[in-house]
């Protein structure tokens, strides 16, 4: 546990709101967006879900004063997901009606939770448009997904993907990880309603950038997202170059939960993390 806790608290802003807060801000006061993202999931009991929708209220509420556009992040098990589909879709009705404007970004989870989870941010998208979805690369399922989902008018943030997944249901070999996410970050980028594109990997960000230029795409007309403390030098570079940057900045008591199973899951999350850390540290780097 003690080794761990270097890596997890630089990319965790805290383990509550008071101790995240001078993170949050100082993201915002570097020019950055932020997705801010309560640590959580499987949320076994209505007590737990409901104190998570109340966490997140508070955190609404303590960001108000800030004249910021502020995204938040959330996992439908976190609010109740596999205890009641009907439970959990009402919390985040009331988090959407309480969060007026502010993106509120529904996180994909398992592939087990994905058809629910996309039911359900398809149907509370009708009634509350500033409702967004995450959508895996390497789940094969996931053209058809962006393809619905952009016929819906509902924003995607693009990630690879984390969970530990069988071939059945996913992409095993990262060459063909990448090949899908770029397939699918171009379309998003054409045709999508303000997406993220959410990477780290920069042979994809110097293919997408030439993309980029020679499709003319507007830079205010989508978002590049990385974790809050992952190469915080790309991400300078980035917003240097005149695009926005959002920063998906996560905290909460169980970062330790957290870490453990992100890195359980995949030994590809260790590995990001050291290399990451590592190219960060002695400026090796691909794009200037």
């Amino acid at each position: 546990m003690k080794l761990l806790y270097p890596f997890a608290k630089r990319f965790i802003a805290g383990p509550d709101l008071r101790t995240a807060l001078p993170a949050i801000h100082s993201v915002k006061e570097s020019g950055y967006y932020s997705s801010i993202d309560i640590l959580g999931e499987s949320v076994t009991t209505r007590p737990q879900a409901e104190a998570a929708k109340t966490e997140y209220l508070k955190l609404f509420e303590s960001l108000c004063s800030i004249n910021h556009s502020f995204d938040f992040s959330i996992k439908l098990s976190q609010l109740g997901l596999d205890i009641d589909r009907s439970f959990c879709t009402e919390n985040l009705k009331q988090l959407a009606r309480a969060m007026g404007q502010h993106t509120i970004r529904i996180d994909m989870e398992g592939s087990a939770h994905t058809q629910n989870t996309l039911e359900i941010c398809e149907k509370v998208h009708k009634t509350y448009p500033h409702i967004g979805q995450a959508i895996q690369a390497y789940l094969f399922r996931s053209e058809n997904d962006v393809r619905r989902c952009i016929d819906n008018g509902i924003s995607i943030r693009l990630c690879k993907g984390a969970y530990k997944e069988s071939p059945e249901v996913a992409l095993q070999s990262m060459d063909k990880i990448r090949a899908s996410f770029f397939k699918l970050a171009c379309q998003l980028l054409k045709d999508g309603y303000q997406p993220a594109i959410a990477t780290h990997d920069e042979n994809l960000l110097v293919e997408l950038l030439d993309f980029i230029r020679h499709e003319k795409i507007d830079p205010e007309s989508f978002y590049f997202e990385m974790l809050y403390g992952v190469r915080r030098d790309i991400q300078r570079i980035l917003k240097d170059k005149g695009y926005r940057v959002r920063v998906y900045i996560p905290y909460g008591s169980a970062w330790l939960p957290y870490t453990l199973r992100r890195l359980a899951e995949k030994k590809e999350n260790l590995l990001f993390v050291i290399t990451h850390l590592f190219r960060e540290t002695f400026g090796l780097r691909k794009l200037r």
